[in-house]
């Protein structure tokens, strides 16, 4: 009788499941696929919430409806992988005590300027973590919330992400995964925890559960779920990744040199590398991956969600403004944007950064505004890639997944600013499907070729050389406008 394995993504928009199947030699099969909503809460500017008693809700449901759709009798794993770093507060009993703060909240600016000011006199803290203090770090929000929601601290038992957060509803147990603790920059990259960090944020060590890499168990399906769901209790839970690591690994990136645009809600790049290498303008993780066991990463902090904000603030649909936006030449005739609707993330590490629209002229029309953004977040993450380049680190395959990678013309555009081929993998379900492997490989049930599989059916862009020159020409004006602006935003 063939085993199956469960991937769990708690993500931005939605909850997502894939149950897989493993077929003799080793190969596997989707037996179903499921998705639940759920909405982004921001009560004022730069604020990005979300109610994590919704998470768990929305989770059982799924369960309970997926042990009634298919045989679960031979689910043998579970693994889980989701945002990151969100934050939430549990108290002793497990429950969230507020709302989840996502890694795309942009709140924390003051809080930001006072932890650099301590802990960035020399580059020690730099060298320890491999990243400076940013809007993604739990310090700042944690200090932010000592100032303005102090009350809670009492009642904090346990700190930890989106995707600890299902694996604790599964089983009752609290880790932290190793992703959410070196995004986090509360840890070295050694794993230490960093006293100074917890003092200067007013946190108590005892908040931060056990450590746990992607394929550790956490424990197994309580008997509380299996009541609830109809699944079976005692079915192992591995702690899986960080969603960009789990899609980036489904979709190809296994060797030194693969390259994965995400293109989510926001804009993953991520390189594969068999050396770990730190820069002050990118962030790292760990991958699943046996053979290049580091990525070298960035994020855009908007990418299709600025597509989605102009469809719905402007109207017209994605496929009508894609046919439309094909017809405008290669550089929008003259529009360039930058796309830092909510602040940026790497390179420029600017929660204060404004979206731009530069160039605008009467003959402009709707479409080569919605090209123009496309155009951004190719430049931006030209940007990334230069700067790999410049630390030693080649792309040699370039892959390309998520929402906004449906686009044909969003991945010609990619293909022609990176000039290079772009591979799209067809019915890759990305975050969801990577997280289904890491259970599918921890239980030993699976060897990580398997996941080759789902790389069969691809559909190649290829880049066009006629369009070179104009790209590289709207690149500049892109890399001159946010230094020759950024003052402005602080009048």
């Amino acid at each position: 009788m063939n085993k199956s394995v469960l991937g769990i993504d708690i993500g931005t928009t939605a909850i997502k499941m894939i149950l897989l199947s493993i077929l003799d030699e080793g190969h596997t099969k989707i037996e179903r696929e499921m998705s639940f909503p759920h909405d982004l809460v921001s009560l004022h500017p730069g604020w990005a919430e979300e109610d994590p008693f919704i998470w768990k809700e929305h989770l059982i449901s799924m369960l309970s409806s997926l042990s009634k759709e298919a045989d679960l009798s031979t689910l043998e794993a579970i693994s889980v992988t989701g945002m990151t770093p969100a934050l939430l507060l549990l108290d002793e009993n497990g429950k969230p005590l507020r709302p989840a703060i996502l890694q795309n909240d942009m709140r924390t600016a003051s809080e930001i300027a006072y932890l650099k000011s301590a802990l960035e006199k020399d580059s020690s803290y730099f060298n320890a973590t491999g990243s400076h203090v940013n809007s993604q770090h739990i310090a700042p929000r944690m200090l932010y919330l000592y100032k303005h929601e102090r009350t809670l601290f009492s009642k904090v038992r346990h700190i930890c992400g989106s995707y600890d957060y299902a694996a604790n509803i599964l089983t009752g147990n609290v880790r932290i995964e190793e992703n959410w603790a070196l995004e986090s920059g509360l840890f070295t990259l050694k794993g230490d925890i960093i006293k100074a960090v917890l003092e200067l944020s007013h946190m108590d060590e005892s908040w931060l559960p056990e450590v746990a890499s992607s394929r550790d168990l956490v424990g197994r399906v309580s008997r509380e779920v299996a009541m609830a769901t109809g699944i079976r209790e005692g079915i192992a839970v591995y702690a899986g990744t960080a969603d960009h690591v789990a899609s980036s690994y489904a979709s190809g990136a296994k060797e030194d040199g693969s390259l994965v645009l995400k293109l989510g809600g926001a804009g993953d790049i991520l390189l594969s590398s068999s050396r770990l290498v730190t820069d002050d303008r990118l962030f790292i993780d760990y991958s699943p991956s046996f053979f290049a066991p580091y990525l070298i990463n960035g994020c855009t902090a908007a990418s299709g969600s600025l597509l989605k904000w102009f469809v719905r603030e402007f109207g017209g649909s994605y496929s009508d403004l894609d046919k439309d936006a094909e017809q405008i030449a290669a550089g929008s005739d003259g529009i360039v944007i930058l796309p830092y609707v909510l602040g940026e993330k790497t390179p420029v590490f600017d929660p204060d950064a404004k979206g731009v629209i530069y160039g605008l002229l009467l003959n402009h029309t709707k479409a080569h505004i919605y090209r123009a953004m496309m155009e951004a977040v190719a430049y931006a993450f030209r940007h990334h890639v230069d700067i790999f380049k410049e630390i030693g680190i080649e792309m040699r395959k370039v892959f390309i997944t998520n929402g906004g990678s449906t686009s044909p013309l969003w991945r010609q555009i990619m293909a022609d600013v990176l000039k290079s081929e772009v591979a799209y993998i067809k019915h890759n379900p990305g975050s969801s499907l990577g997280a289904a492997f890491i259970a599918g490989e921890a239980h030993g049930l699976i060897k990580p070729e398997a996941i080759d599989d789902f790389l069969s059916q691809k559909i190649i862009s290829y880049p066009n050389p006629d369009n070179y020159s104009v790209y590289d020409r709207r690149y500049e004006v892109y890399r001159e406008l946010y230094p020759r602006l950024k003052d402005l935003e602080r009048l």
